[in-house]
């Protein structure tokens, strides 16, 4: 996929600032798809929300030549794919000395709470933000990274403005209701029950939600029987409490109004940004339009 940094003039001042505490000694340049195995782990760390609700986290920690703890910069993704996902590229900037975590969403994986897409993110994101700040591993720098769903919760954190988010890194970033897109031009967009299903219970679905042929029988299928659009999840065989929930918003309104940034917020996010996406990539409008907003917002 071609990528398009959108943002050249954000982009070059972004990784000076993660730069200003020195790493470790360069490591070679291995790809992220075969990370080293030089780093230390710590499984299952609980990170308190605001409501004593408990985010899983796996952290993926620098090894030091005296053994002694790293004190880096922090970086994190959040993510309501199980945070496993992305192991390949905590490895990698672990592997490049810096502490990296993967944070299950809340209701995902081995985070506590009831997953409601998009919705808790933007407080969720604040708290752990300022909490990796706390930890002594981390020289009070935190930065995000991470794609689609990742990248949208990357922007609703920024809105917090967590005093200890030195920037963020969306790539391809969701941004809803766009990303719950129920209907285009009054018709239902049966891919969300799909998506639901991926995100469903606490462990993956990637061979389920990925199974095309299952998806195409069954919408069609659907589409033949003349099922009312607002039984679709049931019909698959997965009810989605989700599900119902989005479809009383069939269109923008305050609902995913408090999930992005205001014009207000825009204004006051003053950190580096650099965001990515492709020209072929399912949600570049999304993360245009972000782009977009924020620049309009921010540099007017």
């Amino acid at each position: 996929m071609k990528i398009l940094l959108l943002s050249v003039a954000l982009a070059v001042t972004t990784l000076p600032l993660l730069a200003q505490t020195p790493p470790p000694a360069a490591l070679p340049s291995p790809s992220p798809a075969k990370p080293p195995a030089d780093y230390d782990l710590r499984w299952a760390v609980k990170i308190p929300m605001r409501d004593k609700v408990e985010l899983n986290a796996t952290f993926y920690l620098p090894k030091t030549s005296d053994g002694s703890p790293p004190k880096t910069p922090a970086i994190f993704t959040l993510t309501p794919y199980i945070s496993d996902t992305y192991h390949a590229r905590a490895a990698y900037f672990a592997s490049h000395g810096y502490v990296f975590a993967l944070v299950d969403v809340r209701g995902r994986g081995n985070s506590g709470g009831e997953f409601e897409p998009f919705a808790q993110e933007p407080r969720d994101g604040h708290d752990a933000v300022e909490w990796f700040a706390r930890q002594p591993f981390c020289d009070g720098k935190v930065a995000m990274w991470g794609g689609s769903y990742a990248g949208f919760d990357q922007w609703a954190t920024a809105k917090e403005l967590p005093s200890h988010l030195a920037t963020i890194v969306p790539v391809a970033a969701a941004h809803p209701p766009l990303a719950l897109a129920i209907a285009i031009n009054n018709v239902g967009e049966t891919y969300d029950v799909q998506w639901l299903t991926l995100t469903s219970g606490r462990a993956g679905q990637q061979n389920l939600s990925g199974d095309q042929k299952f998806w195409r029988s069954k919408f069609l299928d659907a589409y033949k029987k003349h099922i009312a659009f607002k039984t679709l999840d049931s019909f698959v065989g997965n009810p989605s409490a989700n599900f119902q929930r989005i479809l009383k918003h069939p269109t923008a309104d305050s609902y995913y109004d408090a999930m992005v940034p205001t014009r207000e917020q825009f204004q006051k996010i003053t950190l580096p940004i650099l965001t990515i996406t492709g020209q072929y990539d399912g949600d570049e409008l999304e993360g245009t339009d972000l782009l977009s907003r924020s620049s309009r917002e921010r540099f007017a």
